[in-house]
């Protein structure tokens, strides 16, 4: 049973949270392959990457919160 009102970031926030884990996953892989690596490019490109998806994901988080506090939240009948 879900207790946290829905809004229409809601949507958004889990796969905000899955994309950023997957980033940490190709980031750590890739960082266990770096003497391998001539330059640390694509290093460089994960850690952007990953701080563009943190920024998203922490907007869409901050939009959501403010949604509930302006009461913005969608009818419980309308998710089944």
């Amino acid at each position: 049973m879900q207790t946290e009102p829905q809004t229409r970031h809601s949507h958004t926030l889990p796969e905000l949270r899955f994309s950023l884990n997957l980033l940490y996953v190709g980031r750590l892989l890739l960082g266990m392959k770096s003497a391998l690596l001539p330059t640390h490019d694509s290093l460089d490109a994960f850690d952007e990457r990953i701080e563009d998806v943190t920024d998203e994901l922490v907007a869409t988080e901050l939009l959501h919160e403010a949604a509930i506090l302006a009461g913005d939240v969608l009818p419980t009948d309308s998710l089944n």
